[in-house]
């Protein structure tokens, strides 16, 4: 028997919806609550890569996250979720164009030598206009 991927699996055994607990709110409160921000992000993209149903993804990125205290993690929320919708084929959530989801200063979330360059080129139009440059395999998750 061939080995599958986790998703493979999951499509073939679907746990209830009640599971998938993870969304861009709880990623808020997560970090109001002091998590490490990065990594409250790459475990919602872990589970959103693996919902099975475009209801489910909606439901991962309609909630308005809190406020985080950090404008930059506020904008970066917006630029993920508007991002996810857009390449999903969902509907943007409202929330994400409130004022409060764009910064006024450029933001390079990395600090690494040559990031700036490759982040201009390819960071996701979402994250561009709220003007959060990322490399294109931040979101990436395999």
């Amino acid at each position: 028997m061939a080995e599958g991927t986790l998703k493979d699996w999951l499509a073939e055994h679907p746990p209830p919806d009640h599971a998938f607990t993870q969304s861009l709110a709880v990623v808020a409160e997560r970090a109001r609550e002091g998590a490490d921000f990065p990594v409250a992000i790459r475990e919602f993209l872990d589970e959103f890569a693996l919902l099975p149903r475009s209801d489910l993804r909606a439901r991962a990125l309609s909630d308005q996250p809190s406020p985080t205290g950090a404008p930059r993690y506020d904008a970066y929320l917006g630029a993920l979720a508007e991002h996810l919708a857009a390449i999903h084929g969902l509907e943007r959530p409202a929330w994400t164009v409130d004022p409060v989801r764009f910064l006024e200063a450029f933001w390079f979330p990395s600090e690494v030598r040559g990031f700036r360059a490759l982040a201009i080129a390819q960071s996701p139009a979402a994250f561009r206009r709220r003007g959060i440059f990322i490399a294109q395999g931040s979101l990436d998750r395999r």
